[in-house]
């Protein structure tokens, strides 16, 4: 017990972290004293992506209130938990945060349950609940990373994250009146969806600057088309001059005596795609700020997930919308090279001004129903992109394609059956749940099936670099690896197989066994030991001073830089492991 506490505790130091390198063409780095007048208006270019989800925000609290003075509230505490979710990620101290300068907004995989606690007709409190509990599972899975990927693969996470955007497509066709009990939608409010949609989509094709605002620029373009029409709720304007320009945002009280099973799953399985997002963002962020990265560094992602599931059960706390990472405003960094720190403090604390002035936050809340859906609809069509990559990252074999297929076959049952489920078996009455449920349960039973191995004999007395391409190649495309996987796997048996053959060995086994996520491959030769590889390549004066005995360690280090290895000797054989993630 005191080894793993002991072993958690080194994965969430600041000590452990692997030290970055500046990357050439960064205009503002990690620490670096950004400009006041440029942190500014960059913080601004942030808030102006991020406010893209205030509007879907907005439209999933229509779903629980239609009382417009509830929906401002809600989005307003909304907006302060984003602003503390991008404090805790700025932190460069401590246990929480992964010091990565990543924006954050409404997590979108998380605004799908409140589709469905809409749908249950529960309230803000109880949804509240319902997020605290999901925060907390999430503290608790930060720190089971490893496991949690052999239990989720990606094709379990990208069903998760279709069915949330089938979630908000059905919100959506709520919000439009395309339910049966809801009231269906006049000529001209037709015209300013159709309209409001045709704006999001030649906005995000333009390659202009505009492109990411694109669901921003729709939602304006629309506004003022109903407004011209007609088409805007007659209390509109008494709403928003009703709104203060202070006042501190009031929260609401969890209420547990109200949780419903639909809704509380819905969250629960929402936090694998949350999980997956959220671990992006960092990713992309870390990646951009080293230039000697080549694979992830686990601990900033584990305090960042920790952070990420703290933040997540304090806006539960309050009664407000989980937040999680904006990628789309870090790209946005990563493709102008401005990674300072300054210029997401300097966000954060506009995020909680805005949060502060209800009268303008009232003016996302009185948006028309057809533009909300506008915006839930387009925005769900790439969510549903998203997962289907997702799903698709590794080769889909026959059983990985059973998963996909049984999981968004049992959702697609619930959306449209969605009467029967709620009568006979409500806590399933929801696409993403039972769904989710079944693709999981699914994976489950069949991952005893994923075992398989592999066995050949290279000569290397007429040594052909073509036969060791041609065994991964087939290997690989028989179990349905990833492309990188495959290629990470025939460039250490290339290079290790040269370096046998340089010193007179005959032949080389190789075995290799496929589990759920890696390759383990072992070599096995007779003769002498691989020299341990150099933890950076040789340098040009090494392999001119040292000669052969440099090429072998350069050859040896690329094959395990990207990858765990171990040698032994196993009987009268060398044999030498190495272990590859897919």
């Amino acid at each position: 017990m005191s080894s793993r506490l002991a072993e958690l505790a080194r994965g969430l130091s600041r000590s452990a972290d692997r030290p970055i390198r500046r990357p050439m063409g960064i205009v503002y780095w990690l620490d670096t004293p950004a400009p006041v007048g440029s942190s500014v208006m960059l913080a601004l270019q942030h808030i102006a992506v991020q406010s893209v989800y205030f509007v879907l925000a907005s439209a999933t609290a229509s779903g629980i209130s239609s009382d417009p003075a509830a929906g401002t509230r809600f989005l307003c505490l909304s907006i302060l938990a984003v602003a503390l979710w991008q404090g805790l990620q700025l932190l460069t101290w401590g246990p929480l945060g992964s010091g990565y300068p990543v924006p954050g907004t409404h997590a979108p995989a998380m605004l799908g349950p409140y589709a469905t606690a809409g749908l249950a007709g529960v309230s803000f409190g109880a949804a509240g609940a319902m997020v605290i509990i999901a925060g907390a599972v999430a503290v608790v899975l930060s720190f089971t990373i490893r496991r949690l990927r052999l239990l989720i693969p990606n094709e379990v996470a990208g069903v998760v994250v279709m069915l949330i955007g089938v979630s908000l497509i059905l919100l959506g066709s709520k919000l439009f009146g395309l339910q049966p009990d809801s009231a269906a939608p006049g000529p001209m409010e037709v015209v300013v969806f159709l309209f409001a949609i045709a704006t999001m989509v030649v906005t995000s094709l333009s390659r202009t600057r505009a492109a990411r605002l694109s669901v921003l620029v729709g939602t304006a373009a629309g506004a003022v088309l109903a407004v011209a029409l007609g088409c805007v709720s007659p209390d509109a304007g008494e709403v928003v001059s009703r709104a203060p320009w202070f006042a501190l945002p009031e929260p609401w009280a969890p209420d547990f005596s109200d949780l419903q099973a639909a809704p509380l799953a819905a969250f629960l399985l929402a936090l694998v795609a949350a999980k997956v997002s959220a671990a992006g963002g960092f990713l992309m962020i870390q990646r951009a700020a080293d230039a000697d990265w080549t694979r992830p560094d686990s601990p900033p992602v584990q305090r960042g997930l920790l952070a990420n599931g703290v933040s997540i059960a304090l806006a539960g706390l309050v009664g407000a919308a989980a937040p999680g990472p904006a990628t789309a405003a870090a790209g946005l960094s990563v493709a102008t090279g401005t990674l300072a720190r300054r210029i997401v403090w300097i966000g954060t604390g506009a995020l909680v001004l805005l949060s502060l002035c209800p009268k303008v936050v009232a003016l996302f809340v009185v948006a028309p129903s057809a533009i909300k859906a506008a915006a839930l609809i387009y925005v769900s069509g790439f969510i549903l992109v998203q997962g289907a990559q997702l799903a698709t990252v590794r080769m889909l074999d026959a059983r990985r394609s059973a998963v996909v297929a049984l999981g968004l076959g049992s959702g697609a049952l619930v959306a449209v059956s969605p009467l029967a489920f709620s009568q006979y078996v409500p806590a399933l009455a929801s696409p993403l749940t039972l769904g989710a449920l079944v693709a999981f349960f699914a994976n489950l039973a069949t991952m005893p099936m994923v075992t398989q191995s592999a066995e050949t004999v290279l000569a290397l007395d007429t040594y052909d670099s073509d036969a060791a391409t041609e065994w991964t190649t087939a290997t690989g495309g028989s179990w349905g690896l990833k492309p990188q996987t495959a290629r990470l796997m025939e460039r250490a048996i290339v290079e290790l197989s040269e370096v046998l053959a340089l010193r007179g060995v005959q032949q080389v086994r190789l075995v290799a066994r496929r589990e759920e996520d890696r390759v383990v491959l072992r070599l096995r030769w007779n003769g002498a030991a691989l020299p341990t590889p150099h933890a950076a390549a040789p340098s040009a004066d090494d392999l001119l001073q040292e000669g052969g005995k440099a090429q072998e360690a350069l050859a040896v280090w690329l094959a395990t830089r990207d990858t765990r290895f171990s040698q032994r000797t196993v009987g009268s054989e060398q044999e030498f492991q190495l272990i590859f993630e897919d």
